[in-house]
């Protein structure tokens, strides 16, 4: 009430010489300025937090303990010892009617407003140090009167700094102009203006305490009661005090675990901050905070009726693929320097000219780990080993893997594999060992390069390049002399168990190929119904109308790891994602794989053609073959492994990315695509709950007429007999297609993609169609780019023998428009074609269902 009649009186003064229509023009001012001083008001905390910080840093009595830079603002915020922060503010001009107090080259106060500094006097009239033995602290508000005054150390309050009338008042703003991070992330120089004194000062960074959560999205959105984890990182932190309300919070060393109010109270989404303080044992403090929005319902709610009927277990279509990625989805890698193994740096290999192909085929060596003979020698290859506990560090760098040089000589019946220039065949570096971790220093600054193609054996060949790193088991899935059990009961799809005529060979933990192979004309008949297929194409047969023998019939492997052994019932970690009818030749049969095989920050680098042509049919260069448009850049691939990963890599101007073989419950994300277009993106290829998410497919290039086109001929996916993968999040070109490349793919989940719909892009010679058979479920695709198919989209037809996908599952497709031919035929289910649905993510909510949280590293992913 006194602010007002301060302004009323003010204003009632110069309202004398207006008229009484001018009435309304004054209460406007008087609301205008009375809103302005609530607004100063409200800023005098900060104001004066600020002023104390300011002292603080100066004088050494508070700590910076880390920094923030806002990326499109250019302020730093700047985490202090107190539990506060304090914000520089970059190219924002003073506010003015803001008095700025600053410290002098005489360690002395100073205020600034109205572009005037005067020295800030005691109430002896004196000016005040601001020394940190003898010196004090000034505080701020405005008076009853509308006037600035101040005091110190909560001493009597002092007038005369001036009327504080806001003409601005857009916020608070820095003391300091200006900070500046040294470039070893070890100290902070301020710099401020006194007057005309410039001034600035340098002080160290104490780094010796953090809490960082990891989290993408900003705010992380909560439903009602909604359970969510995330990995955090700690260093330094003696005591934890959580000052959040109502929101359920825990932490651990590695992980913290929130849970949403279970009711919205304000009955409207509302944006909130998680504040946590963390404590050091000298007792310093720092303020950790998390933005979360909490919306007015459960996360379920309104949701698609596929998801809802998933729920219920109700007319349900939907298979459970949260078993999908490493350890089942349930958690990350840590850290490759956290796991304890060896590490061997490759500058250390690269002594006397060592070439880094030579440097890095002397680790392996050393470590017994390669599997080759060539490479090996006898010894080498008969004594490897089995376990690495290796981690081989490319620091930051660029290190060439392949040229020329490392082509081998070949026999006089190879000779056609020269290329023009008298060059021969190339060879895979091939390793095989768990535990080993090949890691850089992140992609762009860690680069391995293919400087030249890796030579196949017959230039005449179609994509058939070795690659340049092949990781994996040397058993193959088919090896004599492995253990095997008939099947002896049915079991259900979704069922954790299975009988069999023997399990005396198996125990908890290991993993093993719940497969068939059957040319029973009712088992391939079952495979397509309600489908009654053309059983001949003008070029030939299809692998699964043809004979066992020449290479046809059904063909299902799913990998698994056992959970226990009861006599003779087998149970298994994760659920069967297809039915096993014992009449159909379903055997148990063991598998050997590596485990623990990682990848990670890290460039791969090729020198892929422009002008990509598919199988180099349209290249118009007789000197061009297939080969090498489709495989002369292919620089990783892993095969049979379980529990690995490939996270964090670029691929650039590549052939292949990266496939996983014949593996399981193995990741690929974090991966970006870039460079000239090349064959194909990141595979499951006959393999078991790959997970594959969050690969950017950006690449560009022409086409063999040199027509523009985006990302790789084949984006992200599965081919050959692959099950329960899921691709998640992830984006291919717009004239491109998800990857389905026919060998009898099943049960794959597309969640949440966005790309390129166009026909014949997934890809699968025409002999080894369907491209995927069933259970294809594609959730929420956003549609970039279709062709002249778009308005009568078909999955399946008789009459073409290169496009033939098992009626799918479709929800949610949305983008450009796409109309689906047919979909009581053509579809398995269809729901809500044109708009998206939720859950956003397939995966994700059926992990939150079966763990009752959304786990840590998805979040971070996110």
């Amino acid at each position: 009430m006194k602010k007002i009649k301060y302004i009323i009186l003010s204003i009632f003064s110069i309202a004398t010489l207006f008229s009484c229509s001018d009435t309304e023009d004054i209460r406007n001012d008087i609301d205008d300025l009375n809103a302005r001083l609530d607004k100063i008001e409200a800023m005098l905390p900060q104001i004066n937090q600020d002023i104390e910080n300011y002292q603080g840093i100066l004088n050494g009595n508070i700590f910076v303990l880390g920094h923030r830079l806002d990326e499109n603002t250019g302020d730093y915020t700047l985490d202090l010892s107190n539990g506060t922060t304090i914000t520089v503010y970059s190219n924002k001009v003073a506010d003015e009617d803001i008095p700025k107090m600053t410290i002098g080259e005489d360690n002395n106060w100073y205020y600034t407003i109205n572009g005037e500094t005067k020295p800030l006097l005691g109430d002896d009239d004196n000016p005040v140090s601001a020394d940190p033995t003898n010196g004090k602290t000034p505080e701020v508000k405005v008076n009853s009167k509308g006037e600035w005054i101040y005091r110190f150390d909560g001493g009597e309050w002092i007038e005369g700094i001036g009327l504080a009338y806001p003409s601005k008042a857009s916020g608070v703003k820095s003391i300091f102009d200006a900070v500046i991070v040294s470039p070893d992330n070890s100290a902070l120089t301020f710099k401020w203006t006194t007057g005309e004194d410039k001034l600035e000062k340098t002080v160290p960074i104490y780094g010796g305490l953090d809490l960082t959560i990891q989290y993408e999205t900003s705010p992380v959105v909560f439903g009602l009661g909604e359970t969510k984890k995330f990995t955090i990182e700690q260093k330094g932190v003696e005591n934890i005090v959580i000052e959040t309300m109502n929101w359920a919070i825990k932490l651990d060393e590695t992980e913290m675990t929130v849970t949403a109010p279970s009711v919205n109270t304000l009955n409207e989404e509302y944006e909130d901050k998680l504040v946590i303080k963390i404590f050091s044992k000298e007792g310093f403090c720092r303020l950790v905070t998390m933005p979360v929005k909490l919306l007015t319902t459960k996360i379920d709610e309104g949701s698609a009726t596929a998801w809802q009927n998933f729920l219920s277990g109700n007319e349900n279509i939907l298979l459970d693929y949260s078993y999908a990625g490493y350890k089942h989805g349930e958690g990350t890698p840590p850290d490759a320097f956290a796991m304890g193994y060896t590490v061997k740096n490759i500058k250390d290999y690269k002594v006397n000219g060592v070439s880094d192909r030579q440097a890095f085929i002397n680790i392996l060596a050393e470590a017994g780990i390669l599997a080759t003979k060539e490479l090996a020698g006898e010894d080498g290859y008969k004594n490897r080993t089995k376990e690495a506990n290796l981690v081989i560090y490319f620091p930051e760098g660029t290190y060439v893997l392949h040229n020329d040089d490392d082509n081998t000589t070949v026999s006089d019946k190879q000779q056609d594999a020269k290329d023009s220039k008298g060059n021969n065949v190339s060879k895979a570096i091939k390793i095989s060992a768990s535990n080993l971790i090949i890691k850089g220093d992140g992609p762009g600054k860690t680069i391995i390069k293919m400087e030249t193609p890796n030579l196949p054996t017959s230039v005449s060949d179609t994509g058939s390049s070795p690659e340049m790193i092949n990781i994996g088991h040397t058993n193959g899935l088919d090896q004599s002399g492995l253990k095997e059990s008939t099947v002896s009961q049915d079991a259900l799809k979704g069922a954790y168990s299975v009988s069999v005529s023997d399990a005396s060979w198996l125990k908890a933990g290991d993993w093993v190929q719940l497969r068939t192979r059957s040319d029973n004309s009712a088992f391939v008949s079952e495979e397509l119904e309600p489908i009654v297929p053309k059983t001949t194409l003008e070029s030939g047969n299809w692998s699964i109308t043809e004979p066992v023998a020449s290479g046809g019939g059904v063909k299902i492997t799913e990998f698994h790891q056992v959970k226990s052994v009861s006599v003779n019932e087998v149970t298994f970690y994760e659920p069967i994602m297809h039915s096993v009818n014992k009449n159909y030749n379903w055997i148990l049969r063991q598998y050997k794989y590596l485990y623990n095989v990682g990848i990670e920050g890290i460039t791969f680098e090729g020198n892929a053609l422009d002008k990509y042509s598919h199988h180099g049919d349209d290249s118009g260069d007789k000197n061009k073959w297939g080969w090498q448009y489709d495989g002369a850049y292919k620089p990783l691939v892993l095969s049979r492994v379980v529990n690995s990963w490939v996270r964090n890599v670029n691929f650039r101007s590549v052939s292949e990315a990266v496939s996983l073989n014949e593996s399981a419950n193995s990741s690929a994300y974090n991966i970006t695509i870039d460079g000239t277009r090349g064959h194909s993106a990141v595979r499951a290829q006959h393999s078991t709950r790959v997970f594959i998410g969050k690969v950017n497919d950006i690449s560009t290039g022409n086409d063999a007429k040199g027509n523009p086109c985006n990302g790789q001929f084949h984006g992200c996916g599965v081919s050959k007999p692959s099950i329960g993968c899921v691709i998640w999040n992830s984006t291919w070109g717009k004239d491109a297609c998800f990857e389905s490349h026919a060998t009898q793919p099943r049960a794959t989940l597309f969640d949440n993609c966005s790309g390129g719909l166009v026909y014949y892009r997934a890809g699968g010679a025409e002999k080894e169609n369907p491209n995927h058979l069933a259970d294809l479920t594609i959730w929420n695709l956003a549609v970039e780019g279709t062709d002249s198919h778009a308005g009568a989209f078909s999955w399946w037809s008789n009459d073409d023998r290169w496009w033939k996908i098992y009626p799918p599952i479709v929800v949610g497709t949305h983008g450009q428009s796409v109309t689906f031919a047919e979909p009581a035929v053509q579809m398995t289910y269809e729901e809500s074609t044109g708009t998206k649905v939720t859950p956003e993510s397939l995966y994700e909510a059926q992990l939150r269902k079966r763990l009752g949280y959304v786990p840590a590293w998805l979040n971070a992913l996110k």
